[in-house]
This record gives C-alpha cells, structure tokens and sequence, in this order.
C-alpha cells in the first residue's frame, strides 16, 4: 500500500477494484479456449469481454465519459469480489444483447448468440467454484437475450443498485440509463469498426 493509499480515503480499495475489474476481464476472455470458440467467434468474445471490462471499470472505479457515471462509485465499501463478478456478468450478457441488436457485418448473432450465451455461463461457473457462494447470480430478466438494449440498460441499473443496497430515484435512473445506453452504443459500434 503506497502512502497515496492512506492519505486519500478509499484509494486503495479503487486501485483492488481496478485490479479485480482486470483479473475478471482477462479471465472471461480465457474462456475462449475452454469453450473452443473459432477464431472468428474468440474475435468477438474478446470485443465483447473486453468491452464489459471497461464499462464496469467506469461505473465503479473512474469514469472518463460522465455518460457512464450510474453514481454509485461512493458505495466501493460495499463493492466485494462476488459483486464485482456479478456485475461484470451482467455487463458481458449486455454486450450479448448489443450484439444481437447492433449486429456485426459478416456475422449473424442468431447463430453465434447460444455459443457466446454458453461460454458467458461456463465463464461465471469456473469464477464461482472457489467462491463460498450461498446462491449463483442470474440475469437481471428470465428473458434478458430477447429485450432491447434500453430495456436491457434499465434492468441492469435496477439490480445493480439493489446489489450495492441503493434507493432507486426513478428521474435520476431515466436519465442515466439514456446516457449510458447512447454511450454503450457508440462504444460498441467504434470496437467493431476497429476490428
């Protein structure tokens, strides 16, 4: 811990998130090779892995665009390992709704979308089985892969804030889930166009 961390409260625990946000990320894009994706299929799941990353970094520990600012990156005390996977499960399952809503040239997500749904579901089972788990996390909807992505945005930002045991401020949720979803959005579009 370098004296910055004592000095400036919360630092330390921003600087683990960080950390726990990259070691997540860079296990769920391992899980190509368990899940024996094609080449073409590790491509997108890495856009998409990485992709989940950076917004969870965003949301929780600095955020660059104010577009990804959900207000909840003050509760970090509340923010553990189980609740940083669950979130960024849940950001990595939006990414799939993206995919299927945005779409990618080339590729058709009605054919890709049970592969990268299976990988998403053997990569959250392989991070909870050293984890003293009482319940595993599940989607924020029963029907998550069929909603828009607006729609996808709102539920997630309800259950995140009940996972960190926040009051929901129904204005203030419209608003920033807007935001976010625009961001999202153009974020997604510019990661494909650099594919």
């Amino acid at each position: 811990m370098s004296a910055l961390d004592w000095l400036i409260p919360g630092r330390g625990r921003r600087t683990t998130l960080a950390r726990e946000i990259r070691a997540v990320t860079a296990s769920a894009i391992k899980q190509s090779e368990s899940s024996r994706l094609t080449q073409r299929e590790s491509v997108l799941w890495e856009l998409f892995c990485s992709g989940a990353g950076k917004v969870v970094h965003q949301l929780l520990v600095k955020s660059r665009d104010r577009r990804l600012d959900w207000g909840v990156r003050s509760r970090w005390r509340n923010i553990d390992g189980p609740r940083v996977l669950t979130i960024y499960w849940w950001m990595l399952l939006y990414h799939l709704v993206l995919y299927r809503n945005r779409g990618v040239d080339g590729h058709d997500p009605q054919e890709d979308l049970p592969v990268f749904r299976e990988a998403a579901q053997a990569f959250l089972q392989r991070e909870l089985d050293p984890l003293p788990l009482e319940h595993s996390p599940s989607p924020w909807a029963e029907k998550w892969d069929e909603q828009f992505v607006l729609e996808s945005a709102m539920e997630i930002y309800d259950n995140v804030y009940g996972l960190l045991g926040r009051h929901v401020d129904l204005t203030t949720r419209i608003n920033r889930v807007s935001l976010f979803t625009t961001a999202t959005e153009q974020g997604f579009n510019k990661a494909i166009r650099e594919l």
